[in-house]
């Protein structure tokens, strides 16, 4: 089980929040699936009450990638132009803040708009649909698609590597993925624009 909080990520990518809100969308739970699976393979239940969402183990999930002292291993999940899964460490004061990097994050993948979460209990509300196989937020004006940043080049280029290849961020994989990037966008800041490494997964 996982609950909603804060992604803090050891590299600077997007820090989102998902404490539930109290909002009048028009959307509901049965809006969204039941399961979901990232790019790689990977299903995850995503079990939905009247409030909110969360992530939720099945007997095929392998377990999240281990943490160190007494933080707990842990599935979180943040969203933005692409709705990603991450292994993080969920600290033991039961604060609502995960650690993580980009590396145990993958963006969800989809054969049609059912297969992608709408985040209802948010304000604007997120909703998910397939493009390219990949869930993608319908919120252009919000999380425009061109031109690329860097954060969602990121995550492109990650989508290729199975989970076990970039768990730390001296993985090899890990480190290949940030030089190509370096070397294909503006800059090592989120937002910087980039053009896609050919070794990514095209959008």
């Amino acid at each position: 089980m996982s609950r909603p909080g804060t992604l803090a990520l050891v590299q600077a990518i997007a820090i989102v929040t998902a404490a539930p809100a109290c909002v009048r969308s028009g959307y509901g739970p049965e809006d969204n699936p039941t399961t979901v699976r990232d790019v790689t393979g990977v299903p995850f239940g995503w079990n939905c009450t009247s409030s909110e969402c969360e992530i939720a183990l099945l007997p095929t999930t392998p377990a999240p990638d281990a943490c160190a002292g007494s933080d707990t291993a842990n599935y979180g999940w943040s969203w933005g132009r692409y709705f990603d899964v991450c292994s993080v460490c969920d600290p033991s004061d039961a604060s609502y803040t995960f650690s993580t990097t980009p590396g145990q994050c993958r963006v969800l993948a989809c054969a049609t708009s059912i297969d992608c979460p709408v985040m209802f209990n948010v304000s604007p509300v997120d909703v998910y649909e397939c493009v390219g196989g990949l869930c993608e937020n319908t919120d252009q004006a919000r999380w425009p698609r061109t031109p690329l940043r860097r954060i969602n080049a990121e995550e492109l280029c990650f989508a290729v590597h199975d989970r076990a290849e970039t768990r730390t961020l001296t993985s090899p994989a890990t480190v290949q993925v940030e030089a190509d990037l370096d070397t294909d966008c503006t800059g090592p800041a989120f937002d910087d624009v980039c053009s896609l490494p050919a070794s990514c997964r095209a959008p």
